[in-house]
């Protein structure tokens, strides 16, 4: 199992989903409101799912998000499903869309060679049995990172946390600046106010 694990590992890409916008989603099951969407990356040999984050009542929502990059084998089977978040009357999810599994060679050889120029679209099914199986299309860019990709991925995601960073700090100390006491006359001593003297006779 550990020899298996290592050649996937050594014939594996490191790949970056972007995920641009969904179109025509059904209806969450026994709602009559446009879903709380997000899209969530199904990669067969990974157990930990890639996700994007949620968007409103919208029935064809755009995320335009890059996904974490991730090592995926060529022959690795990658499902996108499209889900709905619940909030009440608790918190849950739902399947909206799915589409068919790809093996990962397929959608590079769908994408060609316009890595960062085009997107695929990629039919979707509804999850629920409705008066029709299909549900619009979901369009996504599937990158295939170099080493030198990879490095200035790091270096914008490190600039990135390093703005926000500087921005909290430049909130924080302007939370906690002590007003200026204002001094008669100012900083200069000569204009400064006299102290009262009392005269004796």
């Amino acid at each position: 199992m550990a020899t298996t694990e290592a050649l996937g590992q050594l014939y594996s890409k490191r790949i970056q989903f972007h995920i641009d916008a969904a179109t025509a989603l059904p209806l969450a099951s026994g709602s009559k409101k446009a879903p709380i969407a997000y899209v969530s990356v199904r990669i067969a040999d990974i157990k930990d799912r890639l996700r994007t984050s949620v968007v409103k009542g919208q029935m064809n929502p755009s995320w335009n998000e890059n996904l974490s990059p991730t090592r995926i084998s060529d022959n690795s089977e990658v499902v996108f499903e499209v889900k709905h978040r619940s909030v009440w009357p608790k918190p849950s999810t739902s399947r909206l869309a799915v589409t068919d599994p790809y093996p990962l060679s397929t959608l590079l050889k769908m994408q060609g060679g316009n890595a960062f120029g085009t997107n695929i679209e990629l039919p979707l099914h509804a999850a629920m049995a409705t008066g029709s199986h299909t549900a619009g299309s979901l369009s996504v860019n599937i990158r295939e990172l170099t080493s030198i990709d990879t490095v200035k991925l790091c270096w914008e995601m490190a600039d990135r946390m390093s703005g926000e960073l500087q921005r909290k700090a430049s909130r924080d100390a302007t939370a906690h600046t002590v007003p200026e006491i204002a001094v008669p006359g100012g900083s200069d001593p000569s204009k400064a106010a006299s102290t009262p003297r009392l005269e004796t006779s």
